[in-house]
């Protein structure tokens, strides 16, 4: 209940940010897939027969999947690029007179240009940074048209998937001429130690035609809505561009993951005691200290960062991620005990970072992969010398209030370039956000690349390590070459997993299933020595059967690059000085995977939002919160008799092991995943974790019969006609018994009766590539997902499973 509580709150404050009115723009919009010519652009432009929609919109997830006829490949996806055209009209409102009108667009993709009734307000290449455009001087009284034409023709624009289109929020800001400007507040704070109070500093711009004096007030607010902090000062137009203020509050409440609490920031400008404008934004108090010593402290508390590392999309919605299934997204994280996201490797929107501060998520920020020179052909580095000092700018000072953020980072495997670059980088990041540590990204010796620490991260505050930093004997070559140096862990592990997939015996990505770069590059026998050993589970494979489907990895933590999850985070922990780990990934993404894949295999959450085993594993490890976990399930026709390695993951003290009600001996957990070698019997096995001699969790799996019935979980029942709130159904196919059957392929098919329509479907394969916005799934590994949205009208909704062989199943939900 905490976090729909913040959550709510976070979406009034968004839509509080701007003094005047925040209308949201995002309804009523007309697209067309196709470069629709400059005519599309003008006042008189038919746009009649257009498709109508509600943005954001991702034009490329529609799309159908081919190996070569998109013009995309292997990293961007395989999915539809090109060219789209939106329009919107709409009609001036009479209470806009003497008002500034301008647009705020979250996120463009990419080389968008937009037109105001034939007037072309601007460019913008990157299709990741937001950007405001000023309509006012170009405004009709009567019908007004936005045209926006997004160039996505070359569509190798990076080493994922991004999606093409609007694909972020739209809004229109309305304000008096004097205002503050999108992104016009600095807050800053300073906490001495072991003191009981703190200073803040609020820097803000100010625009105005006027010439007379203006009062600036900063208002700082408890979370119970009462003034803890207040100043004020006379912004002088003729002299001034910003208004510096500061005050002190005594016993601040201190931002953290366990305890994310933020206030209130009230900037407001006044003429003649009159509020002319008005922003308001989250902020939070917070003591960061990174030392080459001690690693990291938050508010003087050592603490390890337990992050990973997450693309902007979301599996079968693409890059238009509605709020409501990010959120979801971030709390199947968090309840994991991830207290870090590093955002790789571009900035995420404006959502994400707000609902990072009111969950208590740590923010690695990243705004860039690569820089001058391209990693994929049409990517960013064309564009990155004339480009990169505003784009940054502007993501710079439209984050850096947020509490959540802890350090910066400027780039991710970057060669090819020189060291003014960096600096160049790390100096602008200095300048804005003064006080936030800056890193990158490190490197990837099994691309090539070589490690120079006083080349490649001389300008940076904190070194970060990739790959090289799962390699034996690599931190420990670093901290013994450079002990005044801050280190953290940017991209370790890597490790592979599909779920329900296992395999007892160890592959390595080298040996058994290389990556496209690795080829004909460094055989094992010259690269085995660089990995830390993961030891068979068996001497002869127990699952031979999944030989057949080679794409799919073992859940097992036994299929990697160079190193298990669990020997990453022991390595991590044994290193007082390291500040923590962001592992390569959280959630499947799709793109970087070969034909006939739609994704890889790194995350350790599928692509449909279904946890995988090592999903478990990380809880073990990161979360207090009693927990156990057993795999593989119980099903296992045909191996009667046979060896089934049972691993368990826990954070309990012992576990004892029970298979149809008799115990296999209990065994004490030391750090370590805790394996037990059963024959397999058909029945029910089962796994008790015990506390000073007490259980206190127990979890279990039967065996399954026949598939006969649907079996589903929901999210939620009601929704708001005309929000963007999802109803996320989670699908299994079960036995009579209700039992989950973890082979189960059935196909499904959905009906819709009612105000929802359809947003998407999944099943987590990565190599089913099915359309997402067709009403059909085939199930993988027994589970599949739908999810749902409302359209305008209100009323009760029934959603049909049907599939042949299998009971049907009929879920009713209300749109209010």
């Amino acid at each position: 209940m905490r976090y729909l509580f913040l959550f709510v709150c976070m979406q009034f404050c968004i839509l509080t940010s701007f003094g005047g009115e925040v209308l949201n723009f995002c309804k009523d919009w007309k697209f067309r897939l196709g470069d629709a010519g400059k005519d599309a652009s003008t006042c008189y432009y038919d746009d009649s027969n257009w498709r109508n929609l509600t943005l954001p919109h991702d034009w490329s997830i529609e799309g159908n999947y081919s190996r070569t006829g998109n013009g995309t490949d292997w990293q961007s996806g395989f999915l539809p690029a090109g060219i789209g055209w939106y329009r919107k009209s709409f009609n001036y409102n009479p209470e806009w007179e003497n008002k500034k009108i301008q647009i705020q667009f979250d996120g463009i993709y990419l080389n968008s240009e937009v037109w105001i009734n034939g007037h072309l307000l601007g460019k913008r290449p990157n299709g990741y940074i937001g950007f405001v455009y000023d309509l006012t001087p170009y405004l009709n009284k009567g019908e007004n048209h936005i045209a926006v034409r997004v160039d996505h023709s070359k569509p190798l624009t990076a080493r994922w998937y991004t999606g093409s289109g609007i694909y972020r929020p739209v809004y229109l800001l309305v304000s008096n001429h004097t205002y503050i400007p999108y992104s016009g507040i600095c807050f800053r704070t300073t906490m001495p130690e072991e003191t009981n109070h703190a200073t803040y500093t609020v820097e803000v711009e100010v625009k105005t035609p006027e010439k007379t004096p203006i009062q600036v007030t900063a208002l700082l607010q408890s979370s119970d809505g009462r003034v803890v902090g207040n100043c004020t000062q006379t912004f002088h137009p003729e002299t001034d561009t910003i208004c510096r203020l500061s005050a002190h509050i005594l016993h601040p409440h201190v931002w953290s993951p366990d305890d994310p609490y933020v206030y209130t920031l009230v900037c407001q400008l006044k003429k003649d005691n009159q509020i002319i404008d008005e922003q308001k934004q989250l902020v939070g108090f917070r003591n960061l200290d990174f030392s080459p010593i001690d690693g990291f402290k938050l508010n003087g508390h050592p603490m390890k960062l337990k992050g990973v590392c997450d693309h902007h999309t979301a599996g079968a919605v693409g890059a238009a991620v509605p709020d409501d299934l990010l959120h979801y997204r971030l709390k199947l994280l968090k309840e994991m005990g991830c207290n870090a996201i590093r955002t790789a490797h571009n900035p995420f929107s404006p959502t994400f970072y707000t609902m990072c501060d009111t969950m208590g998520i740590m923010v690695l920020n990243e705004g860039l992969d690569g820089w001058d020179t391209p990693k994929a052909a049409n990517d960013y580095g064309n564009y990155f010398n004339d480009w990169w000092q505003q784009d940054m700018t502007d993501f710079i000072k439209r984050d850096r209030n947020h509490p959540c953020i802890i350090m910066w980072s400027i780039g991710n495997e970057v060669s090819g370039t020189t060291p003014d670059v960096q600096q160049n980088l790390v100096r602008l990041f200095h300048t804005l956000a003064p006080g936030q540590p800056v890193t990158q990204g490190g490197t990837d010796p099994t691309r090539g690349m070589n490690v120079d620490y006083d080349k490649n991260f001389s300008k940076l505050d904190i070194v970060g390590f990739n790959g090289n930093g799962e390699e034996v004997g690599e931190l420990e070559k670093f901290r013994k070459q450079f002990p005044n140096l801050c280190a953290v862990a940017t991209e370790v592990p890597h490790t592979y997993q599909t779920r329900g997939v296992y395999r007892s015996k160890t592959q390595w990505r080298r040996r058994d299933f290389p990556a496209p770069w690795e080829r004909g590059d460094i055989n094992w026998e010259q690269f085995k020595h660089r990995v830390f050993p993961i030891p068979d589970l068996t001497e002869e494979e127990c699952f031979p059967e999944e030989a057949a489907h080679p794409i799919y990895q073992s859940s097992y933590d036994n299929a990697s690059v160079r190193i298990s999850a669990r020997k990453a985070w022991q390595r991590t922990c044994s290193f007082p000085w390291l500040m923590g780990e962001f592992r390569w990934g959280s959630f499947d993404y799709l793109g970087e995977a070969e034909w006939p894949q739609r994704c890889g295999n790194f995350g350790i959450i599928d692509i449909a939002a279904i946890p995988k085993d090592a999903y478990y594993l990380y809880q073990s490890l990161w979360s207090d919160k009693p927990m156990i976990h057993i795999l593989p399930h119980w099903t296992h026709t045909g191996k009667e008799g046979k060896i089934i390695p049972v691993v368990i993951y826990t954070n309990c003290e012992v576990v004892e092991l029970f298979l149809n009600n008799v115990s296999l001996g209990s065994k004490p957990y030391t750090g370590e995943q805790l394996v037990w070698l059963v024959p397999y019997s058909p029945g029910k096995i089962e796994a008790r974790g015990m506390k000073k001699g007490k259980t206190v969790i127990t979890q279990s799996y039967e065996s399954a019969g026949k598939a006969q019935a649907i079996a589903t979980s929901c999210n939620k029942q009601n929704v708001t006609a005309g929000s963007n709130e999802v109803i996320r159904v989670e699908i299994d196919v079960v036995d009579e018994n209700n039992t989950p059957c973890p082979y189960a392929s059935d196909e499904l098919f959905f009906g819709i009766d009612g105000p929802l329509q359809l947003l998407g479907v999944d099943n987590g394969d990565p190599t089913d590539m099915f359309p997402y916005k067709h009403p059909r799934c085939r199930c993988f590994r027994g589970k599949c997902v739908l999810l749902l949205q409302p359209t305008e009208k209100r009323g009760k909704a029934n959603v049909t499973i049907k599939s042949e062989h299998l009971k049907t199943k009929t879920l009713t939900f209300e749109v209010i």
